[in-house]
C-alpha cells in the first residue's frame, strides 16, 4: 500500500496551476487538491527529455511485466483456494504478492484497486468492506481453512484482471519513479518493519524483496539522467545504500517456496538495523527527482 499517514519526503517541479493529488485509502479522502502558485521560472536545467521519457517508458514495461506475473500467480492462488488446498494456498501467498509489492512505487496510479487488492484490517473503517489478499490471509492462517474465502477470491481475481488491463495504458510521470520509490522505502522503514503487513502469515521478507526490487528498478532507470546532470556521486551513494539493505535482507534467504525466513525469526536487533539502513537509503533517494529535473 502507499503511505498511511507516515512522515516522508519527496521532490517535485510544478508549473503554477491546480492539481489533483491521489492517495487511495487516505485517512479522510482518496483525492485532494494541490494549488501551485507563483510565476513559472522557465524550463529548469535538468536531464534531457529523451532520457526521462526512456526511463518512464521502461518502468511502464516493468510494471506491465510484473502485473502479468501477479495475474498468473493469483490464478494459481485462487485455484488452490477453490480446491480447498490450505497448504498450497499458503505456499503461494507470499510468492504471488511479491509481484504486487514490486509495483507499489506507482500504486497511487491504481486508484481504488490498491486498497481493494492490498488493504490491511486497520486500513478500512468498516470490517465488512475489507477484502483482498490480507482478508484471505487472515482466514488461511487464523482459521487454517479455505472455507469462507470464495467470495474474496473471486473479487481478488477480478480486481487483478482489471489491474492487468489498466496497466496496459498506464500513464506515468518522470517524478513518480523517484518519489514513489522514496515513499515506499519510507513506509518500509516506519511501518512495515514492525511486521504488521503480513501479520498472520509472517511472509513480510518476501514483501520487502518486492519493495526493494521495484524501488531499485525505478532508481536504476534514472541513473543515466543522474550522470547527465553531474550527479554520478549521488548515484554511487544510493547504489551503496541499496546494497547494504539487500545484504541485510539476504541474511534471511532460505531454500523454501517463499525464499525467506518467516518474519517472526528476524531478531529485534536486525529489525532495527534494517530500518536504519532503509532510512539511510531514503535520504539521498529523496533528492533524485529534483536533481534530474534541474531544481
Amino acid at each position: 500500500m502507499s503511505s498511511r499517514g507516515l512522515p516522508g519526503r519527496f521532490s517535485l517541479n510544478l508549473k503554477p496551476g491546480n492539481y489533483t493529488v491521489n492517495c487511495p485509502n487516505g485517512s479522510s479522502e482518496d483525492q485532494g487538491k494541490l494549488v501551485a502558485s507563483g510565476v513559472a521560472v522557465g524550463q529548469p536545467t535538468g536531464a534531457s527529455a529523451k532520457l526521462l521519457d526512456k526511463a518512464t517508458s521502461s518502468y511502464r514495461a516493468y510494471v506491465i511485466a510484473q502485473t502479468a506475473q501477479l495475474q498468473r500467480g493469483t490464478q494459481r492462488f485462487v485455484a488452490a483456494l477453490n480446491a480447498g488446498s490450505v497448504a498450497r494456498a499458503k505456499a503461494l501467498f507470499g510468492p504471488t504478492r511479491l509481484h504486487y509489492e514490486s509495483i507499489e512505487p506507482v500504486a497511487e496510479s491504481f486508484g481504488d484497486l490498491d486498497p481493494d487488492i492490498d488493504a490491511r484490517t486497520n486500513d478500512v473503517s468498516n470490517i465488512k468492506q475489507w477484502r483482498g489478499f490480507h482478508r484471505i490471509e487472515q482466514i488461511l492462517w487464523e482459521k487454517n481453512t479455505t472455507n469462507g474465502t470464495g467470495l474474496y477470491a473471486t473479487k481478488l481475481m477480478a480486481d487483478v484482471h482489471t489491474l492487468n488491463r489498466k496497466v496496459q495504458a498506464i500513464q506515468l510521470q518522470p517524478a513518480q519513479l523517484a518519489n514513489g520509490a522514496v515513499e515506499l522505502m519510507n513506509e518500509v522503514a516506519n511501518s512495515k518493519i514492525t511486521g504488521e503487513e503480513d501479520r498472520y502469515s509472517h511472509t513480510d521478507l518476501s514483501d520487502f524483496e518486492g519493495n526493494l526490487s521495484g524501488s531499485r528498478e525505478a532508481f536504476d532507470l534514472r541513473r543515466p539522467a543522474l550522470r547527465q546532470t553531474g550527479n554520478a556521486q549521488l548515484a554511487k551513494t544510493i547504489d551503496q545504500r541499496f546494497a547494504a539493505v539487500q545484504t541485510s535482507l539476504d541474511r534471511y534467504k532460505r531454500h523454501t517456496t517463499l525464499g525467506y525466513a518467516l518474519y517472526s525469526e528476524v531478531t529485534q536487533a536486525d529489525r532495527k538495523k534494517f530500518a536504519v539502513e532503509v532510512d539511510a537509503l531514503d535520504e539521498p533517494l529523496s533528492t533524485v527527482a529534483a536533481k534530474v529535473s534541474g531544481a
